[in-house]
């Protein structure tokens, strides 16, 4: 039996829809095969594309791949973009194409950026240089799931993404505190919310992030950071979400959390010890400390299912020989990690 290309003779939607599933410089490659196949990975809904694959320090041959794809059928969506500049240098018109990106209306974004640090000439210190996202991210109606990573988001004045479900913030950097708050509160719709905190802001003013929604029923604060969390910029955390169903705190990213209105909460899991530094618990004596344990404690009180690592055992411990733990009526579920000694101060 002769050979046959079996796959050229597929539909060019399906073709198109297999090679959506490959990072752009896969697809890019099957340009040679035939006539057939040389534009075809330019209609491929999707762009995947990661600036290390690129010669470095050729800025131009990125924004003209960039270009090429974008000119081919500027009326078509790109409806899956995935771009990866972490640790490139700045690439001088690359926030405008990411711009032309966004008005393609695309449902799923993940933009990784990048933060260096140059030196002033005149006093020899290092000053980060952001790379902020276009303002028209902030009011787009196709959304469904957003990632930014090392991202700078400046005051986005009106935010509005009506089918936005899901968004993950890695490490980035706001102008100011409030615009986490109006971000989050511009997504009617955001059902999940993934928050790694930057640890070294380009601010060393005490600040308040605040995650205020009425649709939220995931947040998330991974652990991450491992030995390299501790700050000098002091963070307070305010979670006010009537129907979140789940927390997770991985991690001390927060000098102070404040919980309200969790009437809904199901799920908490806990791997946070109230101090932002590795390693180190906090001081009975602190009386502020222990006002903040004792409200998030009553806060999250209503749960059902309660996970809890090794280091929020032993600072539940420590507050409890001064302070008063709740009773967890609603508590059916535990999953913990202690030393049998300690069960006493556990009441379910």
């Amino acid at each position: 039996m002769p050979w046959r290309d079996r796959i050229s003779e597929l539909p060019e939607c399906l073709i198109t829809k297999i090679l959506s599933y490959l990072p752009t410089k896969h697809s890019v490659k099957t340009s040679v095969l035939s006539t057939r196949w040389k534009n075809l990975w330019l209609t491929v809904p999707s762009l995947l594309l990661n600036c290390h694959d690129f010669p470095y320090r050729q800025d131009e041959v990125i924004l003209s791949f960039l270009d090429r794809l974008l000119e081919f059928d500027p009326d078509s969506r790109l409806l899956k973009v995935k771009v990866e500049c972490g640790g490139s240098e700045d690439i001088d018109g690359l926030r405008d194409r990411i711009s032309t990106v966004i008005q393609r209306g695309p449902q799923h974004l993940d933009v990784e950026s990048f933060t260096e640090y140059r030196d002033d000439d005149d006093d020899n210190f290092l000053y980060p240089f952001i790379d902020y996202i276009p303002l028209s991210l902030y009011t787009s109606r196709t959304l469904v799931s957003l990632t930014l990573t090392y991202s700078g988001l400046q005051d986005p004045g009106l935010v509005y993404m009506p089918c936005l479900k899901s968004m993950t913030l890695v490490k980035v950097h706001f102008l100011h505190a409030a615009d986490l708050e109006k971000l989050v509160s511009g997504c009617p719709a955001l059902e999940d919310l993934t928050l790694i905190r930057n640890m070294n802001p380009i601010y060393a003013d005490e600040k308040v992030m605040r995650v205020r929604s009425r649709s939220l029923k995931r947040f998330r604060v991974p652990f991450s950071h491992g030995k390299r969390c501790r700050s000098s910029v002091k963070y307070t955390l305010e979670i006010d979400a009537p129907v979140l169903e789940r927390m997770t705190l991985g991690e001390d990213h927060y000098d102070i959390i404040m919980v309200k209105n969790l009437t809904s909460l199901f799920t908490v899991d806990l791997g946070i010890k109230f101090v932002v530094e590795f390693g180190v618990f906090f001081y009975p004596g602190d009386l502020p400390k222990r006002n903040e344990i004792r409200y998030f404690l009553s806060g999250i009180s209503s749960v059902k299912h309660m996970i809890i690592s090794d280091k929020t055992v032993k600072a539940f411990e420590l507050y409890s020989n001064v302070g008063m733990i709740p009773k967890f009526n609603n508590l059916s579920r535990l999953e913990a990690v202690f030393p049998f000694k300690l069960l006493q101060f556990l009441p379910a």
